[in-house]
């Protein structure tokens, strides 16, 4: 059986690293640009603290969590906020590392795989893209 699928935008990505994406965070009046690593093997999306700090964000005052990684674990705390990548705006809840030094940045299932309909040819290095219900 064959299926179709369709999506908005195509994203041309190195195929010898990993899918980083420009993201752009806002939180009321304050906006950071950053960079964020696809991981569909997370389950939410998770930020550098030193960005919530810089966007005005008391860390320890979000939804607590505990987020569990392959060396152990970190707490994050959750902020509902503006994210943008490719084109594509969403209020969502975003995580930020309680510690400082988190080494990268993820956009994971919850917050923004969510919230769109993703392909991915990792051999050609592309990413096709489409709001979720369009």
């Amino acid at each position: 059986m064959t299926h179709h699928l369709s999506f908005a935008l195509t994203h041309d990505y190195s195929a010898d690293d990993a899918i980083r994406l420009a993201v752009t965070l806002i939180s009321g009046d304050e906006v950071i640009k950053t960079d964020a690593f696809l991981d569909t093997g997370a389950t939410c999306c998770i930020f550098k603290r030193e960005i919530a700090i810089t966007l005005g964000i008391d860390v320890e005052a979000g939804e607590g969590v505990r987020v569990g990684t392959v060396t152990g674990g970190f707490d994050a705390y959750g902020h509902t906020l503006t994210l943008e990548t490719l084109g594509y705006s969403f209020a969502v809840m975003v995580y930020f590392a309680a510690h400082d030094g988190l080494p990268l940045n993820v956009l994971g299932r919850r917050g923004w795989l969510d919230q769109v309909r993703l392909g991915l040819i990792d051999h050609d290095g592309k990413l096709y893209l489409s709001r979720y219900g369009d």
